[in-house]
């Protein structure tokens, strides 16, 4: 968890090619070798981060769903974990606003990403988004999923660019939105 925790807040803040496994382990208060020892490369220290921030953010939906079990799941149970998250440790909503650009810059982190096996986050959001899918009688539980994920990482990116009054201000904004009925919204 120490490990994790500080390949987290080095990945969230320098990237993928600003942290080397001898800053981690300088920050876990370790030998560089542990790193190598326990995660063999970068790469795979870098998957096992973002296993563990899925983790998180799947305890705050589960959280969020249990504690108003007759609310939509989204936006409600997804801006609940995100801010959850935020609160906790602000590198969590850092490392997911930058690990796709970071993804997509690497291919030894490609590869991991893209056409390898499910990560279980994602069959948590389509189960909580197999209920969302709406008004768009095409639209699949998948398309649903997707959305909420765009629209988290789109959360997730202005998390890092704003202050907390405007990211709290933005949050209370989308659970407005989000809530409030056509005919509401209409004769507003």
């Amino acid at each position: 968890a120490t490990v994790l925790n500080a390949a987290r807040r080095q990945f969230a803040s320098h990237g993928f090619a600003g942290t080397s496994n001898q800053t981690v382990a300088s920050s876990a208060g370790l030998a560089h070798t542990a790193i190598y020892n326990h995660f063999g490369s970068k790469a795979r220290l870098f998957t096992a981060v973002f296993v563990d921030v899925q983790d998180q953010l799947a305890e705050e939906l589960d959280r969020s769903v249990l504690a108003a079990p007759d609310a939509a799941p989204f936006p409600g149970a997804l801006l609940d974990a995100i801010e959850a998250l935020r609160e906790a440790d602000p590198s969590y909503v850092e490392f997911l606003a930058s690990m796709y650009t970071e993804v997509r810059r690497h291919p030894e982190l490609r590869g991991v990403f893209q056409g390898g096996q499910p990560f279980p986050i994602l069959d948590k959001l389509r189960a909580l988004a197999a209920g969302q899918v709406g008004g768009d009688a095409g639209a699949s539980p998948d398309d649903a999923m997707w959305f909420w994920i765009t629209f988290a990482l789109g959360l997730a990116q202005l998390s890092t660019l704003a202050d907390a009054t405007t990211f709290a201000a933005t949050v209370a904004a989308f659970r407005r939105q989000f809530t409030t009925t056509p005919q509401a919204a209409s004769e507003v």
